[in-house]
């Protein structure tokens, strides 16, 4: 059980609570950096490299999904444990009823050996494993969905002006950009006609403005923040 596994951890957190608040912030960043990536990834844009320290740091606290992705994660791991104590349980049982039987043969000896319980490292694995997994499935397919989006055009549509450049930066189709996101020194921007993206910096940008009559917040809340 948890427990078992980490009680000088569980014993620590409760003694200094800001270490479990700084736990869950690192999850949430790690949680937002995960959602970057595979977000980005999917428009050809290497996030990772043209991220900051401090975008980093940020990443999660600008994804409401990263929080949930977090919260979500308490009761998993809650039943998870619970599994695992009832799968012990039941081990144990079935062991004593092995171990009454008279004999020595290989059969009862191979018996026994499969109703041990496993090592306490190899249990904290497959718990760490199957944390991992979930989170990488749950920020894969909120990518997915928002990038969906994206691509159908039902995002954040905006107007972008260059430095020196009074007439506006124009898509392809000559109407808005589609805007994808942005970090410290780059803004992302998307053309659906030709299936595009720019990356435009940020010392090179007069001015952003969003588009009257542009998707909600209701369908753009994967669209972080115009800096």
């Amino acid at each position: 059980m948890l427990l078992n596994l980490l009680p000088h951890a569980l014993q620590t957190f409760r003694r200094e609570p800001a270490l479990a608040i700084t736990l869950c912030y690192l999850l949430v960043a790690m949680a937002g950096i995960f959602y970057n990536y595979s977000f980005y990834a999917k428009f050809g844009i290497p996030i990772l490299s043209l991220s900051q320290i401090g975008d980093f740091l940020v990443a999660g606290i600008q994804r409401p999904m990263a929080l949930l992705l977090v919260l979500s994660t308490f009761p998993l791991c809650w039943l998870l444990d619970q599994l695992n104590a009832l799968r012990r349980r039941r081990r144990a049982v079935r062991r004593r009823a092995m171990l009454e039987l008279q004999g020595d043969s290989w059969w009862r000896r191979l018996r026994l050996l499969t109703l041990q319980s496993p090592p306490a490292w190899f249990t904290g694995g497959v718990y760490a494993l199957l944390i991992v997994i979930y989170g990488w499935t749950f920020v894969s397919r909120y990518a997915d969905y928002r990038a969906d989006l994206v691509r159908r055009g039902e995002a954040a549509q905006v107007r972008v002006w260059l430095n020196g450049d009074a007439s506006g930066l124009s898509p392809s189709d000559g109407t808005a950009w589609t805007y994808l996101g942005a970090v410290s020194s780059y803004v992302f921007v998307y053309d659906t006609a030709t299936r595009r993206s720019v990356a435009l910096p940020v010392n090179n940008i007069a001015r952003i403005e969003p588009v009257a009559g542009a998707p909600g917040p209701e369908k753009t809340t994967a669209i972080a923040p115009i800096r």
